[in-house]
């Protein structure tokens, strides 16, 4: 697992506690925040799969499940 897959997977666990703690204390600013932290971490994430496909020669490193 390489920096950008590990960074991404941080940045989206970041993301689901925001989220879940602005939808129990109502607070939509912190909700929204995890919203987008959860979708970049997962950018990030498929990025760094993307780039360990091609390290690994995957005929298609566009798809990320190849691993």
């Amino acid at each position: 697992m390489n920096k950008y897959t590990r960074e991404g997977i941080k940045e989206q666990v970041k993301g689901w506690v925001d989220t879940a703690v602005g939808t129990v204390t109502g607070n939509e600013d912190r909700k929204l925040k995890g919203d987008v932290e959860i979708t970049n971490g997962a950018n990030r994430k498929d990025y760094g799969d993307q780039k360990e496909n091609i390290e690994k020669g995957v005929e298609d490193p566009g798809e990320p499940t190849n691993t």
